[in-house]
């Protein structure tokens, strides 16, 4: 589990983008570069170059891949390609590269009629779907709620504590009680994630109540409206908004109070600098050690 959600455009011209990472202290080493970096992920990029500037994203390298995507894995499965639930590997498919005709168009498909998605690994990667940058478009700031919300997942180890949860704390429990608590640990790590992703986007200076914006416009754009059921991976819709709105009515008191009291808020900011691996179709962050 722990898969979070999903991904956009550039927001600002050349010159912006390179200003404000400058100011994070984040550069691009074009010596390391190996190939031309691909459009979708110059908007991965500045999403990470916007939210190190204003945020502390540890010290452990960030690594984004971008992928054919769940639906690939549905297709090769509706084509006998792979065993039911055996199907991972069409996912990960990199969707920059050429296989074979058939292969080349499931991975068309995934891309034309896939949904948003993003995942988080243990080991620093944050996986995208190619279809998430088609489906957010130009809504950069929808697309870095769901960076921060992944990033997140791996700041916090939920992976690791996850596990650590269900096989010692839940140690003896009946099976069913076992997962119905593992379900709902694993929810209520979805809303840290949710709340920190806000918190990141307040701190890089987006407007509104983005990221609350973003989570009703993947649940529209997935056609997802369930509710929270025992076995629910994620909060269902109505829990999830609910959750999310509270989270900005803190902000916006502790961010009342700050200017009434004329607090000075700590800096906040990971200077780093990116390298992108074609061959491994990874974009890398490495913060450098302060």
């Amino acid at each position: 589990m722990l898969r979070g959600f999903r991904a956009s455009q550039l927001l600002s011209v050349t010159c912006v983008a390179m200003a404000a990472a400058l100011v994070a202290g984040v550069v691009w080493h074009s010596r390391q570069q190996e190939a031309p970096l691909p459009r979708d992920y110059r908007v991965l990029q500045e999403a990470i170059s916007r939210l190190a500037t204003h945020n502390h994203l540890g010290q452990q390298a960030l690594n984004v891949s971008i992928s054919a995507g769940s639906t690939a894995a549905s297709l090769a499965e509706d084509r006998g390609l792979c065993r039911q639930d055996r199907c991972d590997f069409f996912a990960q498919l990199n969707p920059y590269r050429q296989y074979d005709r058939n292969w080349d168009e499931l991975i068309r498909q995934a891309y034309t009629i896939g949904d948003i998605e993003a995942w988080s690994a243990s080991s620093g990667t944050v996986n995208i779907s190619r279809a998430s940058l088609r489906a957010y478009g130009t809504h950069q700031g929808w697309l870095t709620c769901t960076i921060a919300h992944e990033i997140s997942h791996i700041l916090r180890n939920h992976i690791f504590k996850h596990s650590y949860y269900v096989n010692n704390t839940l140690k003896g429990k009946g099976e069913k009680q076992r997962s119905e608590l593992s379900f709902a640990r694993g929810r209520e790590q979805e809303l840290e994630a949710d709340s920190d992703s806000a918190r990141m986007l307040a701190n890089s200076g987006f407007p509104h109540r983005v990221c609350l914006e973003n989570l009703i416009f993947l649940h529209h754009s997935s056609g997802d409206g369930s509710a929270t059921e025992p076995d629910s991976t994620h909060p269902g819709y109505d829990d999830r908004i609910k959750a999310m709105t509270r989270v900005y009515a803190q902000l916006k008191q502790q961010g009342d109070a700050a200017r009434d009291t004329r607090r000075i808020l700590s800096d906040q900011r990971t200077p780093g600098s990116f390298r992108y691996d074609s061959q491994s179709n990874l974009l890398i962050f490495q913060p450098h050690q302060r």
